[in-house]
């Protein structure tokens, strides 16, 4: 195995924290050798290096000894001794931070401090550019009212309310616990571990409280960090919280979790930590236990707000969900235990926020709406990985209504020039032979179909091709409607129709790079006039886009957003494009593509394919970072192809 002697990694210490070359002497006169032995030193670890397969320390006549910028980060990953993941020594700036944030962290649960230079020492950088990482620290420290207190020569620690550094613990540890040791790091042996677990479940079974499973994890982590705390340094909540129910099932649980834990690991749980978990209970997600939920929540103002949302919905997106009890119910238990939990700021985890945000970029959008809306009125501030579980409920709810969608009644006019004969053995056959509950509403010859109102009308069956488009698909079939043509007509009332191209949707017209813009209005007016002076939408359509982004941001992550229409004509169903010169702040994030859809109401189902396929493009941030880039047409239309 290859071993650095301490000589050794001090002259790589050395040479990894300096951007300039050194000169021999000058590594001589700080480790206490002479500038041959520096020679021949670094010969031995250019001979290590290599074995490792890493890049190799460089020298230059009269100038000394570098290791260059690009070659740092691997030199780094083979310098530590890596048994331990904690042992990684983080390159870029951001990651410096969030090690530097994780090593006080863990410093917290030892009741020790570190002193900068120590810092610099393990990182590999100078004093200078630590410095300027502290003022990061400090920010995001600040974030949960936590500062770094100077501890007379001994060094830094963090100092602030118990329940902020706890947050703090678990946001940066726990979170992280792939990478890091937590049982070396809570001082809770495993099988104390196991016995909290098996006192946890069976309290809340005994005092039927139905958390999740997420909810149960959440609830054991932050049992386990009392214990921790409590047992090492005597670290309890600061104060009791006034809101306590003590006649309530979770306060019962509560009393009960904590007299057992402290009989089994004999340890005092003082009445501060009951009332912490007691609020844990309260504020984990909860699971769906009666169908009478509902009844018992009716006329709260969630209730209310939910229905006005799901209004609101209705009249953007054509989504009617007011009939949907399962979707209020839901969202009517979820926002109970996640309303106490954000008013007494104890956030929950979505281990799959990632994979909602790349999957329901649709369904999230509906789920921003409601968030805004309960900002707005309960004065909180949600968080993305709420945001991911409220768009869970509305991905449910928009598999019910396209399942109802799918089996409603389809009405057809059919188109077919054979003559009477034919027509009415079409039509009996459409009627008995598929699946899909169509209603002929009637036969009619090619030229008619103008004088038909298409208002209630969902589809054209015609055994010829149409000469134009009308405003509802048609789909073309033989006159004796074979087994194929049944099959065709199912997958186009099913799936809709294969020839929907979105780069059909682009036009050059609509493609802006550059554009110069320092506000998230200028934008829109820019976007949107061009809309209107093209006669693609009218006044209201053009309203719409900005009425839907005061609702609710249509940021989406990486620098991009999605405005869209609720309303108005659409004349031509189309995508703008608008390329910033230089990013600008939205609402929460920096934005510096737009993506603007525009398309008409009746076709305004299609928004969730639509989202999901623009979503897949722009799901991370390279791909993001060229489209900008590459500032050209028929980049995005091959793109979307």
């Amino acid at each position: 195995m290859v071993d650095f002697s301490n000589r050794k990694k001090e002259m790589l210490s050395l040479l990894l924290k300096s951007d300039e070359y050194i000169k021999s002497d000058y590594i001589a006169e700080e480790i206490g050798i002479s500038s041959k032995t520096v020679q021949r030193e670094i010969k031995n670890i250019n001979v290590l290096l290599r074995e490792l397969k890493t890049d190799s320390i460089e020298s230059s006549r009269g100038k000394g000894y570098i290791i260059p910028l690009e070659s740092k980060k691997s030199i780094q990953l083979v310098f530590k001794d890596y048994e331990d993941k904690d042992a990684l020594v983080p390159n870029m700036q951001q990651s410096r931070i969030e090690w530097i944030i994780r090593k006080f962290a863990v410093l917290s649960m030892e009741k020790k401090e570190c002193t900068l230079e120590k810092l610099a020492d393990e990182l590999f950088v100078s004093l200078t550019t630590l410095k300027k990482d502290m003022n990061s620290v400090k920010d995001t420290l600040q974030k949960y009212h936590i500062q770094l207190a100077k501890i007379s020569n001994k060094g830094l620690k963090l100092q602030g309310e118990e329940k902020n550094i706890r947050q703090l613990i678990v946001d940066y540890l726990v979170l992280e616990q792939s990478e890091l040791k937590l049982d070396r790091i809570f001082s809770i042996s495993s099988t104390d571990k196991v016995s909290v677990e098996e006192i946890v479940i069976r309290n809340i079974r005994k005092y039927q409280i139905p958390i999740t499973d997420i909810g149960f994890r959440n609830l054991i982590i932050h049992v386990e960090i009392a214990i921790s705390r409590l047992r090492f340094q005597n670290n309890s909540i600061d104060q009791k919280p006034n809101t306590i129910e003590e006649h309530s099932d979770e306060y019962y649980c509560a009393k009960a979790i904590a007299k057992e834990i402290e009989a089994k690991i004999n340890l005092t749980i003082p009445e501060n930590e009951i009332a912490n978990i007691y609020l844990h209970l309260l504020g984990q997600k909860r699971m769906l236990v009666s169908e009478d939920t509902l009844e018992s929540r009716l006329e709260t103002p969630e209730s209310e707000l939910i229905e006005r949302v799901i209004v609101e919905i209705n009249e953007m997106y054509q989504l009617d969900f007011r009939q949907d009890v399962i979707l209020k119910n839901g969202l009517l238990l979820h926002l109970e235990s996640a309303l106490h939990r954000i008013r007494l700021n104890m956030p929950i985890n979505n281990e799959l926020i990632e994979e909602i945000k790349n999957n329901y970029p649709f369904p999230m959008q509906l789920a921003k709406i409601l968030a805004s809306s309960l900002e707005t009125n309960f004065n909180i501030k949600i968080d993305i990985n709420e945001v991911g579980f409220l768009t869970l409920h509305f991905c449910g709810a928009l598999e019910r209504a396209n399942s109802i969608q799918s089996n409603k009644e389809i009405r057809a006019v059919v188109v077919c020039t054979t003559g009477l004969g034919t027509s009415v053995l079409l039509k009996a056959k459409l009627q008995s032979k598929t699946n899909l509950n169509i209603k002929v509403v009637g036969v009619y010859a090619l030229y008619q179909l103008d004088d038909i109102e298409f208002t209630d009308i969902d589809i054209i069956i015609s055994t010829v091709p149409l000469s134009k488009k009308y405003s509802i698909p048609d789909v073309v079939i033989t006159p004796i409607v074979s087994n194929n043509d049944i099959e065709k007509i199912h997958e186009f009332i099913t799936y809709g129709s294969n020839e929907f191209s979105i780069s059909s949707l682009f036009c050059k017209e609509l493609f802006f790079t550059d554009l110069n813009c320092k506000t998230k209005d200028e934008c829109l007016s820019i976007m949107t006039d061009k809309l209107y002076q093209l006669s693609f939408i009218d006044d209201k359509c053009k309203e719409s886009i900005y009425a839907r982004e005061e609702m609710a941001t249509t940021e989406i992550g990486n620098g991009v957003c999605v405005p869209h229409n609720m309303d108005g004509k659409v004349f031509r169903s189309s995508i703008c494009i608008g390329i910033l010169k230089d990013p600008i702040l939205w609402e929460f994030g920096k934005v510096q593509l737009i993506i603007m859809i525009v398309v008409d109401k009746k076709a305004i189902r299609e928004y969730n394919e639509l989202f999901l396929e623009i979503y897949e493009k722009v799901d991370f941030q390279y791909k993001v970072d060229e489209f900008i880039k590459q500032k050209d047409f028929n980049y995005l239309k091959k793109l979307f192809n």
